[in-house]
């Protein structure tokens, strides 16, 4: 997730938490204070992520007074608001799917019984 990504950019280093030391802490630590590429990879992550036209606050004040404006904002509603539960659930497909299957199962069990059934036969056409 998150620590990958950063620890493919050279910005953190990752632990396994299960087999954490006091070595591999001290070890991590001291890479990051004395290697300068984490201390400018971290810089450069930084001037990214603060390059933007207006704060969070502003942001935040800017969608909420453009949904008020726009009476909800609809248009920016996903599609899904509007299905009915069944199909926003999968239940649909899931009915098919379990229709399919049973029938299937009855179609397999149908072919074997008949099969077993012309084996018991006796030449004449009747069961023993």
């Amino acid at each position: 997730g998150n620590i990958k990504h950063l620890e493919r950019r050279d910005t953190c280093i990752q632990l396994d938490f299960d087999n954490l030391s006091e070595e591999m802490i001290s070890r991590a630590v001291s890479e990051i204070i004395n290697n300068p590429k984490y201390r400018d990879n971290m810089r450069k992550l930084s001037l990214q992520f603060r390059d933007r036209p207006m704060t969070a606050l502003q942001s935040a004040v800017y969608w909420t007074e453009y949904v008020i404006r726009h009476h909800g904002a609809p248009h920016l509603q996903p599609a899904s608001v509007h299905l009915p539960f069944y199909q926003y659930l999968l239940l649909d497909v899931i009915a098919v799917f379990i229709v399919s299957l049973v029938v299937l199962a009855y179609a397999i069990y149908y072919i074997i019984s008949r099969i077993l059934a012309a084996l018991k036969c006796n030449p004449d056409g009747r069961y023993p």
